[in-house]
């Protein structure tokens, strides 16, 4: 039995699948399996993956989409390692990943994260993030104001994922998973060194303007949002950003709400050690600064970009 599983959804990757698990596949330890889900693909990329066949790589196919919460949970189903860690279908993995993440699990952290290498192939370009780790007692409250991961650096033992149930069906999946596990008091810190090219380009889901409304008022992710900060800040809060496009919330309370939640997580975050604290202040004040801009209009009328 293997004792990490890699899995990876695909559909219609034909253009960057190869690069993907090519570099995958470079990078698992003797003891791992990549395990892809190809979610109804009607490009070529089922002919591509037949040819990564072997005994370290499985390909599990479904004739139609299901969608990517419900292809990640089957490949959680159908494997059954001690560790999960994700991949994307457009993504790089670099070099010594694996064992790296793997390394950094602990007790007190079931899940670990790393920072990326943003990459932008048209320009051939790479823009390296800031390698600066989040703790395991600074990351649940990261997670009140942002999604501060990227998704396909996931490593984590498996049954930290089994006590939550998995992922959902949200707009958010991921985040709405991070929530979850936070809230079950599941460790979860970033790591400082980088162990992917993240792929940015303009399709990307996350960057929709519409995707983003739906992620800001999505019932469920709203409820776990709201149990993570009652169990952090004493009461339950909305996610912020969600007062800067409600039309039922003045200003007066956007700035009451604000206000409350800055005193509680300043006095939350007070026993952290100096460098995590002066993190969270600087996100908080961005994050704030964005609410407050959101509605408004520059001299020419112009919207301000939503965060």
């Amino acid at each position: 039995m293997p004792r990490l599983s890699v899995i990876l959804p695909v559909r219609n990757g034909e253009r960057t699948i190869a690069r993907a698990v090519t570099s995958t596949c470079r990078a698992l330890p003797a003891d791992a399996e990549l395990v892809i889900f190809d979610d109804g693909s009607t490009d070529s990329t089922p002919t591509l993956l037949r040819s990564f066949e072997s005994a370290s790589v499985r390909v599990i196919t479904s004739p139609v989409s299901v969608g990517v919460a419900t292809a990640l949970n089957m490949l959680i189903d159908r494997t059954d390692s001690e560790f999960i860690a994700r991949m994307d279908a457009d993504d790089v993995t670099l070099t010594g990943r694996f064992g790296y993440q793997r390394r950094a699990i602990s007790p007190g952290a079931a899940v670990n994260f790393t920072t990326v290498l943003e990459w932008r192939p048209d320009s051939r370009r790479v823009s390296p993030a800031a390698p600066l780790p989040i703790s395991a007692r600074a990351f649940p409250y990261h997670l009140l104001m942002t999604n501060p991961v990227s998704h396909p650096t996931l490593f984590a033992k498996r049954a930290a994922l089994v006590r939550v149930g998995g992922y959902r069906q949200v707009p958010a999946e991921d985040y709405d998973l991070w929530l979850r596990l936070a809230s079950e008091g599941i460790g979860i810190r970033r790591l400082a060194i980088p162990t992917l090219l993240y792929r940015m380009h303009p399709q990307q889901v996350t960057s929709s303007l519409e995707w983003r409304h739906a992620s800001w008022t999505d019932r469920t992710v709203a409820a776990a949002f709201g149990r993570l900060s009652d169990m952090l800040l004493g009461r339950p809060f909305s996610r912020l950003v969600s007062l800067g496009f409600d039309a039922t919330v003045g200003p007066q309370e956007v700035e009451r709400t604000l206000a409350d939640f800055a005193a509680r997580l300043e006095s939350a975050i007070a026993d952290l050690p100096p460098w995590d604290r002066r993190i969270l202040m600087r996100r908080l004040a961005g994050r704030c600064e964005a609410v407050r801009a959101m509605g408004r209009t520059d001299e020419s009328g112009a919207t301000v970009p939503q965060p």
